[in-house]
């Protein structure tokens, strides 16, 4: 299958992430770039709490139910916004088309470098992540459609758990539905559009919240975008961590929101109480894309809201006398941000036993990868490293903005933690939010480094690159008055292009490529495939014709069988290797070959209604035994009789119990 063939699929993904949060945000008032780069998180949000909605008023799963919440949402947004922001205020700004055709050329530079690594790192459209964590996300998908419901609260239920944030799910479920896509098509142009576009977009409007809507910024923004292997390529090879990724692809849109409230963007807000209610919406879908992520906004938010706080208690501190009501109301706020920060670190986090993550490396080396941007053993990425460094210098010789040093610092802090402190009370407080995991938080630390290097490119572009342009005009000629406007324009233009040029190379290298040749491997299948091999994959493919639907499939889920659920539509006793089996299942994974003999098993194997045994052998994805021996030699024993079979992959009928 080539990527050609599934365009309709990713225009439909486009479609779906951007049209719901674009009518949400228009009856906000956004306009301009913000409309283009704030839409996907609404849209996110939209959708993950429509899928909780649905089935608490009855409604089955589907896009249907996120038009309605959209449109019920841009009601209550336009009332509000015209409440909140006086109509000349709003749209008084003059279209500026240069300005938007740079916007448009960053975005589409953005698009281009990640797409292609992504493109690149999956191979096919139809290829799917060889790995532990992928068994469940790919059969959720398929649960979310054939129970038409995608509600967090209850995602889980088919392997016995409860809560799951389910936002990336449920945008690949209504993918695969609308465009009658294979799951695996649906997963894979799902995560290019994220990557490609609304990591970019969020990126980039980041930046312009922070430095000012400038078309340097904008491209910057967009090449750095693509210039880490930490981020979005990493966590769509380790893991798979699908949830985790489409978070904090949304994270710097959350984060410039959040700036904006606190009343740190470089352009004048409409309404603070209006990108306050904006932010709150977004932050839905982030944490139900992941809690993780809304807990990394949390601490990436903590030095812009002490820079806030510490600037008013000084400014009130100059005042005589110091009003008491104001001082206690001060102080009071921030007991609360405290105790409200720190009861959210307690309590939204997996549990203490599941953050088992190690040390990785000494505090040395960790310290070296982060400003290096090389970290868990990336090669180092210099062009990235000088911006970033070249940013910090300016900001502290300037005196401005530290905050935003503040956030690298606490998305550093916690990356050493994880990445080289050892076991203990104090890391699993700081970092078991995120289980303790090196490379989860390595994923948060391009978030931190962007808007430094794009700080630091700015400034050899105002300091350095356009004051030497200045002087080769000159000397062409440029300076005569009646060429004063377009010379010099037109030398800014072929300036900027060989500065994009050298920009894009320099951070296209050893970092990104390494990040894409680690993750293809994992999307690649063969007949010694770690989680599916070819010759089972055929098989799995044959089942809707082999196996009625209603009946139920033994098999080890540690092996890939599991996957006949998300491949084949066919109900499986164990839909994942941490799953919670049916009441009686383990006396069927350890004794069915002797049903013949052992007269409890019949009697359990009617109630599951266990029909057919799928056996791919004991190769298991991480190379482990767990067992499921009474799967094993089902014919000999009389058992079983086989049905089909490829390579060393079979599947059998259970004949013993009538």
């Amino acid at each position: 299958m080539s990527w050609w063939s599934v365009v309709p699929n990713i225009g439909l993904a486009v479609a779906v992430l951007m049209l719901p949060g674009a009518a949400v945000a228009w009856a906000s008032r956004v306009r301009g770039f913000a409309l283009v780069a704030i839409t996907p998180p609404i849209t996110v949000s939209l959708i993950a709490v429509a899928a909780v909605c649905a089935p608490l008023v009855g409604l089955p799963w589907s896009w249907i139910v996120v038009v309605l919440l959209a449109l019920a949402v841009s009601v209550v947004a336009f009332v509000l916004s015209r409440l909140l922001v006086k109509r000349h205020t709003a749209l008084s700004a003059p279209i500026d088309w240069t300005a938007g055709a740079g916007y448009l050329a960053a975005a589409a530079i953005g698009a281009f470098l990640v797409g292609r690594r992504i493109v690149a790192a999956v191979g096919t459209p139809d290829s799917f992540s060889q790995t532990f964590d992928n068994v469940f996300h790919l059969n959720a998908v398929r649960y979310i459609q054939d129970s038409g419901s995608g509600s967090s609260l209850s995602l889980s239920t088919f392997t016995g758990g409860t809560f799951y944030p389910a936002a990336w799910h449920d945008v690949v479920a209504l993918i695969a539905t609308m465009a009658g896509a294979e799951i695996p098509v649906a997963v894979n142009v799902v995560n290019l559009v994220v990557g490609a576009l609304v990591w970019p977009l969020g990126c980039i409007y980041l930046v312009h919240t922070i430095v000012g809507k400038r078309v340097a910024a904008s491209i910057t923004a967009a090449i750095m975008a693509a210039a880490f292997g930490a981020f979005p390529l990493l966590l769509i090879d380790f893991g798979v961590l699908y949830p985790n990724f489409l978070g904090n692809a949304l994270l710097p849109v959350a984060l410039a929101m959040g700036l904006k409230v606190l009343g740190l963007a470089h352009d004048m807000s409409l309404s603070r109480i209006l990108d306050g209610m904006i932010l709150a919406t977004i932050l839905a879908g982030v944490a139900l894309a992941h809690p993780s992520s809304a807990m990394a906004f949390l601490a990436f938010m903590v030095a812009p809201a002490a820079y806030v706080w510490a600037k008013a208690f000084v400014s009130m501190g100059r005042r005589r006398p110091v009003p008491g009501l104001t001082l206690a109301g001060m102080l009071a706020a921030l007991a609360a941000a405290v105790l409200t920060l720190v009861v959210a670190w307690k309590q939204v986090r997996p549990p203490e036993e599941a953050s088992t993550w190690s040390p990785i490396e000494t505090t040395g080396r960790a310290i070296g990868e982060v400003f290096t941007s090389s970290a868990i053993g990336r090669p180092v990425a210099w062009a990235v490293m000088a911006l970033a460094l070249t940013g910090i210098v300016a900001l502290i010789v300037q005196r401005s903005r530290l905050w935003l040093v503040g956030m690298y610092a606490v998305a550093a802090a916690l990356f050493i933690v994880a990445a080289s402190v050892p076991f203990g009370g104090l890391r699993t407080f700081i970092t078991g939010v995120w289980y303790n995991d090196p490379p989860r938080l390595a994923s948060l630390l391009p978030l931190a480094t962007i808007p430094l290097a794009t700080v630091g490119a700015v400034v050899l572009w105002d300091k350095w690159i356009c004051p030497a342009l200045g002087r080769v005009s000159a000397r062409i000629g440029a300076g005569e008055p009646e060429h004063g406007v377009s010379v010099p324009l037109a030398c800014r233009l072929v300036g900027g292009m060989v500065v994009v040029g050298l920009l894009t190379f320099s951070t296209q290298q050893a970092n990104v490529r390494e990040a894409v040749a680690a993750a293809v491997p994992g999307y690649q299948i063969s007949n010694s495939s770690p989680l599916i091999t070819t010759d089972e994959l055929a098989l799995i493919h044959r089942l809707p014709q082999e196996v009625p639907e209603g009946a139920i499939i033994a098999g080890n889920p540690w092996n890939g069988s599991a996957l006949a659920y998300a491949f084949a539509g066919r109900n499986v006793l164990q839909a994942h290797m941490n799953g919670v089996p049916p009441d009686g299942a383990s006396h069927v994974f350890d004794s069915l070959n002797d049903a013949e003999m052992d007269p409890s098993l019949c009697p359990i194997v009617e109630r599951l209604n266990v029909e057919y045994v799928l056996d791919f052998g004991h190769s298991e994805v991480h190379g482990g035994d767990h067992g499921y021996r009474g799967l094993d030699d089902l014919v000999a024993e009389g058992v079983a009789t086989l049905v089909d079979s490829q390579g060393q992959a079979a599947l059998y009928k259970v004949v013993a119990c009538g």
